[in-house]
């Protein structure tokens, strides 16, 4: 019989994996909060966006978006010029025309302001970092808005969430 194998793991990242599982788990069984929408409505979004902004979207960003938009999680990957920030757009076109409460953020200030610029938003609609989304306490090194205060919006899209370790992601 093999022996059993004895691994050593950073508690705080072992707790942190389990839990952002757990969470996403959750999340991912929890009832459908947006509103339906249908595909003649996303298509009048596509033209929308084709007639009055010169935004043409290929069937694979229209994809996406319809994607994001159904899905409690989804993830828009892609290199320089593959169309994301064109994406981004067309569901906050979306979003604001169902009356879909939605927040923007990114791991740094940085960050927080080129995915402002991308998607063309107004300034009440600028994304924040996610410690200032999630109201970071440095006093006490906790964030005010968790599981028990969660966040009040219905969409949130993150950008450049690559630069996100595990800790934050699971805060």
């Amino acid at each position: 019989a093999a022996e059993p194998q004895q691994r050593i793991y950073y508690a705080p990242f072992w707790y942190a994996e389990n839990g952002s599982a757990r969470l996403l788990r959750l999340l991912l069984k929890s009832p459908e909060s947006l509103p339906p929408v249908s595909q003649q409505i996303w298509d009048r979004v596509f033209d929308l966006l084709k007639q009055n902004r010169n935004m043409h979207l290929t069937d694979r960003q229209r994809e996406a978006v319809q994607m994001a938009y159904s899905k409690k999680v989804s993830i828009l990957t892609g290199g320089p010029g593959t169309g994301k920030s064109t994406s981004i757009r067309a569901l906050l076109m979306l979003l604001r025309n169902r009356k879909v409460s939605f927040a923007l953020a990114a791991p740094t200030g940085r960050a927080a302001k080129r995915l402002s610029e991308a998607a063309g938003v107004p300034p009440e609609a600028q994304a924040k970092t996610l410690h200032r989304l999630l109201e970071y306490a440095p006093h006490d090194n906790t964030y005010q808005r968790n599981e028990d205060n969660p966040l009040r919006y219905q969409f949130v899209i993150v950008d450049e969430f690559s630069m996100v370790d595990i800790l934050l992601f699971y805060d």
